[in-house]
């Protein structure tokens, strides 16, 4: 019988590294020269190759099986010769060789992580970046290194500070930023990432309005638009200055922009950003007129004069919640007769009840109510687990929606954006969005391009059929692996599939009970003699199908 890949691989990294597979296996020459330095150094990179095999062995990824065959036998080689080198006294030849290893380590390293097959794959594209782009040709090249590296999905900056980057009309002022350009941006981005099948969701501004400590446009043509804090402050403590959501002049203003942008553009969604008050606790703020009156109207209590922690207070609170509340459901409306396939998306606080806490942000209710298709809860963080722990895999666990977490590119190295999305995918794998474009180097594009992007992903909320064949295949890939290294018996094998097959049914079947379990429910009801280690990982892959399944 042919091997499987997987395990061609496996008996490869036993034949490869066992040279220095640990402390005592290191090269011991008779003399000791300066370039020693450097095979120390390749021989750490090589543990932690090790270690990065040996968790793809135990964990039974889904590899590129061939390719990293090669790679080790390649490594292996310059090894030797530096090893041969060193002993020859050729001490420029063992830097080289080093380099060389280091570079092929570090690459491989990064095929080893396991690519999904299901996820979104965006980054928010900044006015900045994308004004520096020029024109078309900018553009092109740009979405080129976007499509290698595989990302499905972009959030350009479209409508911000009372400006945006689509030509001068009667509602539209452009960028000044945008003035050599031959072209409308906007345009010209929405036909190349359609030639790439990139999806384009417009990213545009609601409440905040300036971020230079100061009034911005709107607020310095309507000053009386203007959200403010009890002593009458417009500017917040993170210096931006925001509109108020009980205005209706306010709301109109910024709603006949959206319609604008979705009547005059192929638009796959609009991308809403700083749909809240500020984060200031509670909300601060809302002490405008507008606020302040409407309050008034309905409850007969003055807000100046409540105290805090008061029934009163709570009362204030969620009135202003729903003035955000109401934006969000009269936006979705109104955009969504204008285009019914429009996908809706917000950039939220992460932590449901965090985000109703700092910014009076009640996204949950959003998703329940079907207002949004999707929110991007901004996770940014330097801290790998327990923030992405309590802001992501515990609202996923009760979140019906798809979440896609923000990442911070603007905070991490490119090995760490890469450890953080490895840690994502563990909790939800559904996808993820990079803030932003500015920050995004040809070192990042090539890191994911070579490691967790290096396949393409259907976007899950494309395409049903495409999707769910897509799971059903990633998880048989699984199931072949864990059957080659002897983890599951036949009948087992045979039970799990019959059960993925009926998961991934197009049809549902009310009168079959298996449909709707768990992994975890079935195999305790068919008495499945599955390994803990092993259930462990079909659990997560099956709750990335189920995860999946939900969004139809």
């Amino acid at each position: 019988m042919k091997k499987n890949k997987f395990s061609i691989v496996l008996l490869l990294i036993i034949i490869i590294l066992a040279a220095f597979s640990s402390a005592e296996a290191y090269y011991k020459p008779e003399e000791y020269r300066k370039s020693l330095l450097a095979i120390r150094d390749v021989e750490r990179i090589l543990d932690k190759l090790e270690a990065d095999l040996n968790q793809a062995q135990n964990t039974f990824r889904i590899i590129p099986g061939d390719k990293i065959t090669s790679e080790l036998e390649v490594i292996d080689n310059s090894y030797q010769k530096m090893i041969n080198s060193y002993q020859n006294q050729n001490d420029s030849d063992v830097e080289l060789e080093a380099q060389k290893i280091s570079a092929r380590g570090k690459k491989l390293r990064l095929e080893i992580i396991e690519s999904k097959p299901v996820q979104l794959r965006a980054f928010w594209l900044d006015s900045g970046t994308f004004a520096e782009l020029k024109g078309r040709a900018g553009v092109e090249a740009f979405l080129d290194q976007a499509a290698e590296a595989n990302f499905n999905a972009i959030f350009p900056e479209t409508f911000y500070k009372g400006m945006t980057v689509v030509p001068t009309s009667e509602l539209m002022v452009q960028d000044p930023g945008f003035k050599s350009w031959q072209e409308d941006p906007l345009q010209v981005l929405i036909e190349a990432a359609e030639k790439r099948g990139i999806e384009v969701h417009a990213w545009v501004w609601v409440f905040n309005e300036n971020t230079a400590g100061k009034p911005g446009r709107i607020l310095r043509e309507n000053p009386d638009w203007a959200n403010k804090d009890k002593t009458g402050e417009i500017v917040s403590y993170h210096n931006s200055s925001w509109l108020s959501p009980a205005n209706s002049e306010v709301k109109k203003y910024l709603q006949q922009r959206y319609q604008y942008l979705v009547k005059n553009y192929d638009l796959d969604g609009i991308n809403l950003d700083y749909i809240r008050f500020p984060e200031e606790f509670r909300g601060s703020f809302g002490y405008d007129n507008s606020t302040v009156e409407a309050f008034k109207d309905k409850h007969n209590l003055d807000p100046f004069k409540i105290e805090s922690g008061s029934r009163d207070a709570a009362l204030w609170n969620q009135f202003r919640e729903n003035l955000i509340t109401e934006m969000v459901r009269e936006s979705s409306e109104i955009l969504r007769q204008l285009d019914p396939e429009l996908l809706i998306s917000a950039d939220v606080i992460p932590g449901r009840e965090e985000a109703r806490f700092r910014a009076l942000q009640n996204w949950s209710l959003w998703l329940e109510e079907g207002y949004l298709d999707f929110v991007l809860p901004m996770t940014y963080t330097e801290n790998l687990f327990s923030e992405l722990n309590s802001w992501i895999k515990e609202d996923r666990e009760i979140i019906k929606k798809p979440l896609y977490a923000g990442i911070s590119v603007f905070k991490l190295s490119s090995a760490q954006v890469v450890e953080q999305m490895r840690e994502i995918n563990k909790i939800n794998p559904n996808g993820f969005s990079l803030f932003a474009a500015a920050h995004l180097k040809k070192e990042d594009f090539e890191s994911l391009a070579a490691g967790i992007f290096s396949k393409k992903a259907v976007l899950p909320h494309q395409n049903r059929k495409e999707s769910l064949a897509e799971m059903q295949d990633f998880i048989l890939q699984r199931l072949n692996i864990i059957k080659e290294a002897g983890k599951i018996n036949n009948d087992d094998l045979i039970k799990i599939r019959r059960f993925l097959n009926q998961k991934v049914s197009l049809e549902t079947d009310t009168s079959n009970a298996e449909q709707g379990l768990t992994l975890s429910q079935f195999s305790a009801a068919n008495n499945l003699n599955i390994s803990a280690d092993v259930m462990e990982i079909l659990v997560s892959d099956f709750n990335y199908l189920d995860n999946i399944i939900k969004l139809y």
